[in-house]
């Protein structure tokens, strides 16, 4: 098991062949797989989290997350990522894929749109 340190892209919920649950987390480092749902809701896009890590390289399986050393403060007039709350992140996320949606050309792909949503995500997060 490897523990490491990531910010958070997007967090994907999917379904299994079987039917089960799981997550696919994408990250600054790559993408990872959660098969638990308490530790899905611990990975918010724009944060960073320390994860234990586990599994084969295809499909690399994240066990548990830990809180992130706090970085040096900053005086600032406007929250941080993480200070912001639940509601105010849904609102920056439903932002960030109207804008997405809108400049989207035409024959964009999904994953496209999503990866410009993220993007726009990550800078409205972190002004």
């Amino acid at each position: 098991m490897q523990r490491q340190t990531v910010t958070v892209l997007a967090v994907e919920k999917r379904q299994s062949q079987s039917g089960k649950a799981f997550w696919r987390v994408r990250t600054d480092a790559g993408t990872y797989f959660a098969w638990d749902a308490a530790l899905a809701e611990q990975l918010t896009p724009g944060t960073t989290a320390v994860v234990s890590i586990n599994g084969s390289s295809d499909y690399p399986k994240i066990v548990a997350v830990h809180e992130a050393p706090e970085p040096p403060s900053e005086t600032t007039s406007t929250p941080a990522a993480s200070e912001l709350s639940q509601r105010d992140r849904l609102i920056c996320k439903q932002v960030a894929l109207k804008a997405a949606v809108e400049l989207a050309g035409p024959g964009s792909s999904a994953d496209q749109v999503l990866t410009t949503a993220e993007t726009f995500y990550a800078w409205l997060a972190s002004a």
